[in-house]
């Protein structure tokens, strides 16, 4: 009996790795210090910058040509350890394509702006776009279709969480104790005053003031809350994409809201060991303001030597501070190397300079660190 119970044990153990075949786990962990003078223009100091990702990816082949996955991706890049969600997908791919749900980036964010990180450092970034609402949304919605002699395209609807608030109303109680009023030469009185009347007395009365704030909820129509496409050509060392994002005036909770439109188009072209890249960005009413109408570019060169990769890169773009299109640029100006000790981990360093429009975040910023992938 108990033979029978440890080779059906040893049986067990054997087959798991099989029924886990099809589950890979990877990641990285990078710890790197910077040290700016964003502050006052003069030295801030040392801070640490740590960023772990941890991602767990899940295929399973359905036959006829189609496969099921899924990806579980938890994040933590703030110094402090405290974990979050990245992606969350689940999809199908076959001959027709891929069908992607979840929790991710848009292609504008995720496809097009990511064509500028050249760069070998975590914490520093010269990419342009300034965030105006881009990054990973949830009840994401996406096809990508296959390729057609390397022109791809992609459309994703983004049906974001409410984060709206309810109609409510304030009430403000101004309140006047009892008092008498001191009445000077030269009034006029009423026969029921009394002629000889000098002074006029009120009771304790109050005043209220009532203000109603209207409903302002996000996801208030059946419709998707922002709406990204965009087109791929590849073709040997060239690669071109081109994206359009526009996101619902109501997910901003600003008054008098208006849609915001992001135009994004970027082109690597690779040589040998030395890849150029450039991307262009248009934004209209960032943030659902007519104020943050902006633009921007970013070029950028990466080449390899042996064990070290060599990256600079420029970019400059309307400034904000000032307000609208036209009135400033922001420029800033990167370059960095990475040291490959072996496949999986790698020293690096970069330096970032930030010229502002209005010269009041002027910085220079210095960061090393260490990167293993796995």
């Amino acid at each position: 009996m108990k033979k029978t119970i440890i080779a059906a044990s040893v049986a067990a153990l054997v087959a798991a790795p099989a029924a886990f075949a099809d589950v890979k786990i990877g990641g990285n962990v990078i710890q790197e210090f910077v040290s700016d003078d964003a502050s006052g223009h003069s030295d801030n100091g040392l801070s640490s910058a740590a960023a772990v990702d941890l991602v767990f990816s899940v295929s399973e082949d359905l036959g006829n040509g189609m496969s099921a996955f899924a990806k579980i991706h938890q994040l933590s890049d703030n110094g402090a350890g405290d974990q979050g969600p990245a992606d969350q997908i689940v999809g199908i791919k076959g001959d027709f394509g891929t069908i992607v749900a979840g929790r991710m980036e848009s292609f504008t964010e995720g496809k097009v702006s990511a064509m500028a990180a050249n760069d070998a450092s975590d914490t520093l970034s010269i990419e342009t776009n300034r965030g105006f609402k881009t990054g990973r949304a949830e009840g994401a919605l996406a096809y990508v279709s296959p390729s057609f002699n390397g022109l791809t395209f992609g459309i994703a609807g983004f049906a974001m969480n409410n984060t709206g608030s309810d109609a409510s109303t304030t009430t403000t109680t101004i309140s006047m104790a009892a008092s008498t009023i001191n009445l000077t030469t030269g009034y006029t009185v009423s026969a029921s005053t009394g002629a000889n009347s000098s002074t006029i007395s009120a009771a304790a009365s109050t005043l209220q003031v009532n203000t109603s704030n209207a409903a302002n909820v996000t996801n208030q129509s059946a419709g998707f809350d922002a709406v990204d496409i965009m087109v791929e050509y590849a073709n040997g060392p060239l690669l071109v994409r081109a994206s359009r994002e526009e996101t619902d005036a109501a997910t901003f909770n600003v008054a008098n809201a208006k849609n915001q439109v992001i135009m994004n188009y970027g082109v690597n072209y690779t040589m040998g060991d030395t890849t150029l890249t450039g991307t262009y960005y248009e934004v209209d009413n960032g943030d659902g303001q007519n104020a943050n109408d902006v633009d921007g570019y970013f070029v950028g060169v990466k080449h390899k030597m042996g064990a070290n990769t060599l990256a600079l890169s420029y970019m400059e773009e309307d400034s904000l501070s000032s307000g609208d299109k036209g009135t400033g640029q922001d420029e800033s100006w990167m370059v960095s190397i990475d040291h490959a000790l072996s496949k999986r981990t790698s020293l690096t360093a970069a330096y970032k300079d930030h010229d502002d429009q209005t010269n009041t975040s002027d910085l220079d910023q210095f960061a090393v660190g260490i990167k293993h992938v796995f």
